[in-house]
């Protein structure tokens, strides 16, 4: 198998990016919509990878995380389908087991940093404002042990991450394991992650789809920048452990979805398999499988409920005219040669 040929020794001389704190004037006013956050916000490396301040005493646990060549990850903007995607991921690593699969999804398949994305003050006041709820304290548990019981979890690990590339573990690309980047219309992810984060009370948007379009397109979005990190996704998918798949083609043809990535875990399925996965996965079931719909329970109202609508083009009922023909420019200007096949 091809992989990325980089020697350890090359690894080892690589600089981590600087981890700098955001503009104070934008800091201020990205603090005064986004309530879930109680700190401060920084900007990593010449990219400006855009993510909360805990970062910082985070991002040497990620960057030295043990990868193992059994591994898959699932990567991607979120919003992107990298939901769906997992849930397919498992089955095909656990042989089909569809009782296993009724295991909450989020235990099945970890969030790689989950304890990046929830702030610690925010979070114990919700432990505290409902004490009896036993999500709270399953998910405090998960923040606190996620790295811990991936590296001490045996069996093949299915793993989901918003990183981008360069802030994953080094060796990702080398040691064999398989990654699979999943991109979605910046369009269709703007919608998705405004209506998410507005509803989510870790998160707590509390602007409208204008303000939130202004800070996703400048970069300003956790995981961001759009653009930047779907490169770093589409770069890579001439290697043979990478693939590269549209969230659009998901939805368009669940099928060839489905056998594009069981071809790539080398797990071949049958046709009685595939028609089972199929209507496992079909969007209007997938939402009501109660392994998946209250995956970590943290949306606050069903408007934006985890697994929501999953539209293609669903963008044109919140975009105006002009906000339209400045995103076409702004994704024109921004494509970087990229040959992107959105079908709309």
């Amino acid at each position: 198998m091809k992989v990325n040929v980089r020697t350890r020794r090359e690894m080892e001389n690589c600089k981590f990016p600087v981890i700098e704190k955001v503009d104070e004037k934008l800091n201020a006013e990205l603090l005064e919509y986004f309530k879930g956050e109680t700190d401060s916000y920084v900007q990593v490396g010449p990219k400006k990878w855009f993510l909360p301040v805990k970062y910082k005493k985070l991002a040497e646990s990620y960057k030295n995380f043990q990868v193992r060549p059994s591994d898959v990850w699932i990567t991607g903007l979120p919003r992107t389908g990298t939901t769906v995607t997992q849930e397919l991921v498992w089955l095909l690593c656990h042989n089909l087991n569809y009782k296993a699969a009724e295991e909450d999804l989020d235990e099945r398949v970890r969030y790689f940093e989950l304890d990046l994305v929830f702030n610690d003050k925010t979070t114990e006041k919700r432990i505290k404002d409902f004490p009896d709820d036993p999500e709270h304290a399953r998910l405090t548990e998960c923040m606190r042990n996620t790295l811990k019981y991936l590296q001490e979890d045996k069996k093949r690990r299915v793993m989901k991450t918003h990183l981008p590339f360069e802030l994953l573990p080094d060796d990702i690309l080398v040691r064999g394991c398989k990654v699979i980047y999943v991109c979605r219309h910046p369009k269709d992810v703007a919608v998705s992650y405004h209506l998410y984060e507005r509803g989510s009370w870790h998160l707590n948007f509390t602007g409208d789809f204008q303000k939130y379009w202004d800070f996703f397109k400048n970069g300003n979005c956790t995981f961001g920048p759009y653009f930047e990190h779907v490169k770093q996704g589409y770069d890579k998918k001439h290697l043979n452990n990478v693939l590269f798949v549209y969230y659009e083609d998901l939805r368009k043809d669940l099928k060839g979805y489905i056998k594009k990535i069981s071809d790539f875990l080398e797990r071949p399925v049958t046709e009685k398999e595939l028609d089972k996965l199929e209507q496992h996965l079909r969007f209007e079931n997938f939402k009501e499988n109660p392994a998946v719909s209250k995956n970590l329970r943290d949306a606050d109202n069903n408007e934006v409920a985890f697994v929501r609508k999953g539209k293609v083009g669903g963008w044109k009922d919140y975009f105006t005219v002009k906000m339209n023909e400045e995103a076409d420019a702004w994704i024109e200007e921004n494509m970087n040669g990229m040959d992107m096949r959105w079908s709309q």
